[in-house]
């Protein structure tokens, strides 16, 4: 797969990647989400562009995730974490992580953080590293939705951060970073590494 590919040959690749029952249930998923957009995001994403393996998948929806998850699966185990409402479930051998779409704020460096339900844009601008901040829509017409043009750093091979309160919200993203740069042969961005010597 190419960065330069279509959406509609992303999507294609991606669910054809997966294990039927995976396949279906993002089709399930859907449906019970409509109207709603739903979204692979993250790591998923990046992998996808970059030709590695797909080991998990990460959901974002536009709707409440532990309801679509329910009413999707009514019958099947999953874990539901309401404090951020997400669910977890396991499909041949998928983990699959479907999270509501949300901004977070944070009242002090290091603190869980508040969370309330946001479009797909607003999300991704939250995560951690560009390159993980691109999402690619899996229901109705296929889109790439890029705000913090992680698919440049892609391009790149760099790991950038998204702003620069980044690692005082959260200072396990500095590891990340590290662990990122080490696993996909990646450098870290000047500004990045500057953010993370402060």
């Amino acid at each position: 797969m190419s960065l330069d590919s279509s959406p509609a040959s992303l999507r294609g690749s991606l669910l054809a990647g997966l294990p039927s029952e995976a396949r279906e249930a993002i089709e399930r998923l859907v449906l019970s989400a409509s109207p709603a957009h739903i979204y692979a995001v993250g790591g998923a994403v990046r992998d996808l562009l970059l030709n590695r393996s797909i080991v998990d998948l990460d959901l974002a929806i536009e709707a409440d995730a532990i309801e679509a998850v329910r009413a999707a699966f009514p019958a099947a185990r999953s874990t539901a974490h309401n404090r951020f409402r997400t669910a977890s479930l396991t499909l041949s051998g998928v983990w699959i992580d479907v999270a509501t779409a949300r901004r977070e704020t944070y009242t002090r460096p290091g603190a869980l953080p508040k969370v309330e339900r946001a479009d797909i844009e607003t999300d991704l601008r939250r995560r951690d590293f560009t390159v993980n901040a691109i999402a690619l829509r899996l229901d109705g017409n296929a889109a790439l939705i890029d705000p913090c043009s992680g698919g440049d750093d892609l391009r790149s091979r760099r790991i950038r951060v998204l702003h620069d309160a980044s690692f005082r919200d959260d200072a396990t993203r500095i590891f990340r970073a590290f662990r990122y740069a080490a696993r996909l042969g990646f450098t870290i961005d000047p500004h990045t590494n500057a953010l993370i010597d402060d």
